[in-house]
């Protein structure tokens, strides 16, 4: 796969997932619990791979398969799951998506504690301290992205832990897929966040709800952005370097300000575009970068 058809699945990724925060803040907006949305949404998704991959599954799964695909689900999906949803109580989801952004440096940093056999070349530090440096001038702005209410601290901080389950799941992601079967792993990765979700919402008391046409249209868009994203996700991650495919966070911030803006009626603060220039720059030097060593 070359680094610009690479690019096109990045920013297909991108873009629904900045639709994805609109419809998590929208379903907490309409008022259901956080707890069940997170659990719900993700025991559907797992329901419907299972039908997808069970074959494959029982044909090809094994112990050491199982613990490798179960870490990847607690890093992938348990914890960004949860951390995100409780993130969204204090921040908008544009300034969540803008969060995301962050992935790559963390990324570059497992990478280079971690997982020593790809290259971290000195242009691809330099792409990612750039978008970095546009976060950090947004996140010390004090902007929450909603009207007199929020909690930059709280909301930010639920936001980092859940980059740091993305950013390592993105090594573990591309170090196991390159001999677990993608069927396997896929099943086994929603199976584990959804078992742990599901005692984790019985451990806080959690409340079956019923919900509206509107919010159940809602949930099945969630669970759709999740399927089709984490499938094309770990299709162009097993074929590019992990920190070229987290470039998808660097579209997310773009599409999830947008989206937010115009459906929730979030705010957006000038320090919004100074951000969104960095991480466009940052975007080109990564796949300039990228083309050079493909090259």
């Amino acid at each position: 796969m070359s680094a610009y058809a690479g690019l096109r699945n990045i920013i297909l990724i991108g873009t629904l997932f900045g639709f994805h925060g609109l419809l998590n803040r929208s379903l907490l907006i309409d008022g259901v619990n956080e707890i069940f949305i997170v659990t719900s949404r993700i025991s559907v998704v797992t329901l419907l791979i299972g039908i997808y991959c069970f074959r494959e599954f029982i044909s090809s799964i094994s112990v050491e398969y199982f613990l490798k695909g179960s870490l990847s689900g607690i890093l992938a999906i348990f914890i960004p799951g949860w951390a995100f949803i409780y993130a969204l109580k204090y921040i908008s989801s544009g300034l969540q998506s803008i969060f995301i952004s962050t992935i790559p440096l963390f990324t570059v940093f497992w990478v280079l504690l971690l997982y020593k056999d790809e290259k971290i070349t000195n242009l691809k530090i330099v792409s990612v301290l750039t978008g970095l440096i546009g976060l950090i001038i947004l996140f010390f702005s004090g902007a929450t992205g909603l009207s007199n209410e929020g909690n930059l601290l709280i909301g930010g901080l639920l936001a980092v832990l859940g980059v740091q389950g993305l950013a390592l799941s993105n090594i573990t992601n591309k170090k196991h897929l390159q001999y677990i079967p993608s069927k396997t792993y896929l099943l086994t990765q929603w199976l584990v966040g959804s078992v742990i979700s599901i005692i984790l919402f019985f451990i806080l008391d959690g409340k079956f709800e019923i919900l509206t046409a509107g919010e159940l249209s809602k949930l099945f868009g969630l669970a759709f952005i999740d399927i089709f994203n984490y499938s094309l996700f770990l299709y162009t991650i097993k074929r590019l370097s992990a920190t070229f495919t987290t470039l998808v966070d660097y579209v997310v911030p773009i599409v999830g300000i947008l989206v937010g803006y115009i459906f929730l009626d979030e705010i957006v603060d000038n320090i919004f575009f100074v951000t969104l220039i960095l991480i466009f720059i940052s975007l080109y030097l990564a796949v300039k970068d990228e083309s050079e060593n493909l090259n």
